[in-house]
């Protein structure tokens, strides 16, 4: 395996933690649907093993038969506390246990997130000490995806650092003639944090433009912090509704034919 951060600089130990909740409302026990014969926290969980330069992988949960599944793996899950309101705050919780500089927030129903995508992400940190977090984004081209509510978008200034988050479609073509911008993005939930911005971010209250969204990126963003945009070459396409098993199944049986 490459040395992804070969550098002139100190290495920092990287930990990824996937939160993954039993008691999803559109998905009962999503962590264990079964996908491809496995389930669907264990594709993750392959996902998180495959980005270079990572120290560990650790599972965050509130839910016991989702630390059975994984530990029957020899895999590493740690139960964290069911009152914890969101999935940053069950990683939150658990790196505050850790040594680790950056930790991985990766979604525990992304099991198609493009490893070198978030290797990148973590390279940004580890060569930029000014920038506290970075996500992914895939260019936006077509309208019927700018338009889906379910889609969440992000618009980039020059630097790739994120201007805003909406479900909405921005920008606004005043024409209504919707094309391609150059810093359009398709957001893809996974973020990289430093460790010790992650542990200030969990201490805030939301915020009216987060909860107006239900993004909680937006938190960052009016606290006046940069977030990094790191482009993925692909769509990570998730575990959300009943009608993603399928087609999420079927991708993950092409992407291990090769």
């Amino acid at each position: 395996m490459k040395n992804y951060f070969e550098s002139d600089k100190m290495p920092q130990k990287v930990t990824v933690i996937i939160p993954a909740r039993y008691g999803s409302k559109r998905l009962p026990g999503k962590p264990l649907i079964m996908l491809a014969g496995r389930p669907l926290i264990l594709h993750v969980v392959d996902r998180a093993k495959e980005i270079s330069g990572v120290d560990q992988v650790i599972v965050a949960t509130d839910d016991e038969r989702i630390i059975k599944a994984v530990e029957q793996e020899k895999q590493k899950a740690l139960m964290t506390p069911d009152y914890l309101a969101s999935g940053t705050d069950r990683v939150g919780w658990v790196a505050k246990e850790l040594d680790s500089e950056i930790i991985v927030n990766l979604q525990g129903d992304e099991p198609l997130i493009e490893s070198e995508a978030v290797e990148g992400a973590i390279q940004a940190l580890v060569k930029d000490n000014s920038i506290s977090v970075a996500t992914l984004g895939y260019p936006l081209s077509k309208e019927k995806v700018w338009k889906d509510p379910n889609v969440v978008k992000v618009i980039t200034d020059l630097n790739d650092n994120a201007l805003y988050f909406s479900r909405h479609p921005i920008p606004c073509f005043r024409n209504n003639n919707f094309h391609p911008l150059p810093h359009l993005y398709q957001h893809l939930g996974v973020y990289i944090f430093r460790r010790d911005f992650l542990l200030e971010y969990v201490k805030w209250e939301p915020v009216p433009l987060e909860t107006a969204e239900k993004l909680e990126q937006l938190r960052i963003l009016s606290h006046g912090f940069s977030m990094k945009v790191i482009k993925s070459k692909s769509a990570s396409f998730g575990v959300d509704s009943p009608d993603d098993i399928e087609r999420v199944e079927e991708m993950l049986k092409q992407r291990d034919k090769f």
